[in-house]
């Protein structure tokens, strides 16, 4: 008898979390996965779907689906805030009476960190957001509309709004083109980023998730089967990732000291830092649910718990 056809598609499907599937080097057991990049989940039914997003579908109560403990995206977020080096910000309260872009998921964990964590009035900031993502978040706060913005990733009009000053900061998903080639006219935030990063962490337990995996509640009616071996097979990615870059012939070569990186990371967060169950990740989880509700994406408060598939949350294991 014939696997099940399971469409996966994918946000990233070359980052190293998800490549082992792309590649076919990892199976999902029972299924014969149809791998596609994401075009909407009316067209697949499992994807890497962004955790900002399943915060708004979940709070407007419009959320056919069901999520696993796997989060094959995450980044500290506080690398990803670029300033103009005219503009004289030099610490997190400078954004204060500064025009700051801002979109996604980023920057929920961003802008969670600067007021929760830095302290920044963010009633303070003039905000500005693509288009269709234009809205305050609370009375004091006020936020312009970008038309010719449309979303995130689109790199080029960002930089060069904040090459020029027309904006003081940009808060965005990827690291900018300027940034990336070291104009001296922009710089991060935090310059040592870094360390900024592992003592945000230190104080705060928390990992940002950007990504969390999904699937369509009518796949699952239909094949309960299917989360539990879809957590498994991603549990397996994770190690196949990890070991290309840590294990006995490392693939990574341009980069000289990648183990040791590795080897510094579980110093500071755990050696199970990057884990795909909830009991790990419950901090992360919970600053999720609190910062989504700070800043509208969410009407109230939600419960992490109501995104996960009942047997795929308590699956033993890393």
């Amino acid at each position: 008898m014939a696997n099940t056809k399971l469409r996966l598609g994918f946000r990233e499907p070359e980052v190293d979390t998800n490549r082992p599937f792309v590649d076919g080097t990892v199976k999902v057991e029972g299924f014969d996965l149809e791998i596609s990049d994401f075009h909407g989940a009316e067209h697949i039914d499992a994807w890497d779907a962004s955790f900002g997003g399943l915060m708004q579908t979940k709070g407007k109560g419009d959320h056919p689906y069901v999520s696993i403990p796997a989060y094959p995206n995450r980044k500290f977020r506080l690398a990803y805030i670029f300033v103009n080096s005219a503009s004289g910000i030099e610490a997190p309260k400078d954004l204060e009476g500064k025009r700051v872009f801002v979109s996604s998921t980023a920057g929920v964990w961003a802008r969670g960190a600067l007021q929760n964590h830095y302290g920044v009035d963010l009633s303070k900031i003039d905000w500005c957001m693509p288009g269709p993502e234009a809205k305050s978040w609370a009375p004091d706060i006020n936020v312009e509309p970008l038309a010719h913005i449309s979303g995130p990733l689109d790199p080029k009009p960002l930089d060069t709004m904040l090459l020029e000053g027309e904006v003081d900061a940009v808060i965005e998903p990827n690291v900018l083109p300027s940034i990336s080639q070291r104009d001296p006219r922009v710089h991060r935030l935090f310059r040592d980023y870094k360390t900024e990063e592992q003592n945000y962490f230190k104080s705060t337990g928390i990992f940002p998730i950007s990504h969390m995996v999904t699937l369509t509640q009518d796949f699952v009616d239909k094949h309960p089967e299917a989360p539990l071996a879809l957590l498994k097979a991603y549990r397996q990615a994770r190690d196949v990732a990890l070991d290309r870059l840590y294990g006995t012939d490392p693939e990574i070569l341009i980069t000289s000291w990648v183990a040791a990186a590795i080897d510094e990371q579980r110093e500071v967060m755990g050696d199970n830092y990057w884990s795909y169950n909830i009991a790990d990740n419950i901090r992360s989880l919970e600053a999720m649910m609190e910062f989504a509700h700070q800043f509208g994406l969410t009407p109230t408060k939600l419960e992490y718990k109501d995104f996960f598939h009942k047997d795929a949350a308590t699956l033993a294991g890393v």
